[in-house]
């Protein structure tokens, strides 16, 4: 197993947990909660269908807290070549069963078949089992009608929604040049987290807007986002696990999932953008200090109809609900993007078409760095436990050439071999 499909492996578990870390669960209990994932058939990466045991998910939720999202990669099987096939009395007992009950889940089929002794734990998993029904199409087929009532969180925090619009253009040097609006606002108070124009609408750019808004504003429980390639992002994911945010996509093609950012999008250019006199803007900079200037001295302070307060002021009334990051260097190691690389024969790694020198005693290893793609100067080297244990720099060949090398105590003799004294 890859160490790319280990990640995503790391994200599913995450997805499961990640309503027990931040207490959004639905369920009257955790318990209960156990209970509602438990029964249900979860499509894991490389494994297919599968279904757990509460105390599995246990086990990662104490594997989160110790390690985070590192201690969620799967390690390798321990019963790796044994047999797990199913013998033609199994099959068909399945298909008997699920033709008969449709709903019964492939754990109770699973349990049933060893206790009837058609097939034994230490031989048959229930992920064969699982998989005999997802190729056989035997799984019950979900409703074609999807629950769209509209929903607001109840406290600031809960939720964030994020996305990407049209910004206006700007003429710079002679120069027209496209702007894009980013922009993070709270589900509750509609409070914006951080918003800012770039000349793109890359990872980058919306990573930056992102990390100001939880250095500023405090850690999401979720975040809410259309299906765009930029949103979709392992490296966001990555970093949404390691806050403990849960990342909740909207449906594709369905604007109005996204109804709250949409509309601040409107009013922001209602209010804000036609009333702006274009020919005094003359850079992006100036235009994201005149962004800030409008939501924090208006759009903050004025009652917004929906909520019947100012968004800022009901933020600020629930700020004691909201986690922070401890310090600005966690946050920096936590926004950094994630590689795994094979350390050269050389010591040398290279990121960003860029090669970084590595202490030797990583060389052959497969090792985790972490770097900042707008600052290229240092990469970090991190365990498998999420600490950080090195920092490496773009290798110099005119440094290294000064490098003063081991004395050699032996060295090579070159005086004429006499054939004699070497007894051939």
């Amino acid at each position: 197993m890859n160490n790319k499909l280990k990640e995503k492996i790391a994200l599913f578990r995450f997805s499961l947990i990640a309503p027990i870390l931040n207490n959004t669960f639905t369920e009257p209990t955790v318990k209960a909660y156990l209970e509602t994932i438990c029964a249900k058939v979860h499509d894991v990466p490389h494994f297919g269908k599968r279904e757990y045991a509460p105390s599995t998910i246990k086990g990662w939720y104490l594997a989160y807290r110790k390690y985070g999202i590192e201690g969620l990669y799967p390690s390798e099987r321990s019963d790796k070549g044994k047999s797990r096939s199913l013998n033609e009395t199994a099959k068909q007992y399945i298909i008997d069963a699920k033709t008969l009950r449709p709903e019964r889940s492939a754990k109770s089929i699973y349990l049933e078949l060893i206790a009837r002794g058609i097939i034994t734990s230490g031989n048959v998993s229930l992920s064969t089992v699982q998989r005999f029904i997802l190729h056989n199409n035997l799984n019950k087929p979900e409703p074609a009608h999807k629950d769209r009532r509209a929903f607001e969180m109840e406290f600031p925090g809960d939720c964030w929604q994020t996305d990407i619009s049209m910004g206006p253009y700007l003429t710079i040097n002679g120069k027209k040049l496209k702007t894009y609006l980013i922009a993070f606002i709270d589900d509750s108070s509609r409070a914006v987290m951080a918003c800012a124009f770039s000349f793109d609408q890359s990872l980058t750019s919306v990573l930056s807007v992102f990390k100001t808004a939880v250095q500023r504003r405090g850690i999401p429980k979720k975040l809410f986002m259309d299906n765009g390639k930029v949103f979709r992002s392992e490296q966001l994911q990555f970093i949404c696990a390691s806050l403990g945010t849960i990342v909740s996509y909207a449906q594709p093609f369905s604007p109005q999932s996204k109804g709250k950012i949409e509309r601040w999008f409107q009013t922001l250019q209602n209010q804000w953008l036609n009333l702006l006199d274009w020919s005094a803007v003359s850079s992006i900079e100036q235009l994201n200090q005149l962004l800030y200037d409008y939501v924090e001295n208006h759009y903050h302070q004025t009652v917004h109809s929906a909520i019947s307060a100012k968004p800022i002021d009901k933020y600020i009334q629930h700020i004691d609900r909201i986690r922070f990051v401890p310090s600005k260097q966690e946050l920096d190691f936590i926004f950094l993007y994630r590689v795994t690389r094979k350390v050269k024969n050389d010591a040398t790694i290279t990121i960003l078409n860029t090669l970084f020198e590595v202490p030797s005693k990583f060389i052959g290893e497969q090792i985790k760095v972490r770097y900042d793609p707008t600052q290229p100067d240092k990469a970090f080297i991190f365990d498998d436990n999420g600490k950080c244990i090195d920092t490496i720099y773009p290798v110099s060949k005119i440094d290294n050439s000064r490098v003063i090398r081991a004395k050699n105590n032996n060295p090579l003799d070159f005086s004429p071999f006499n054939v004699k004294e070497a007894n051939i």
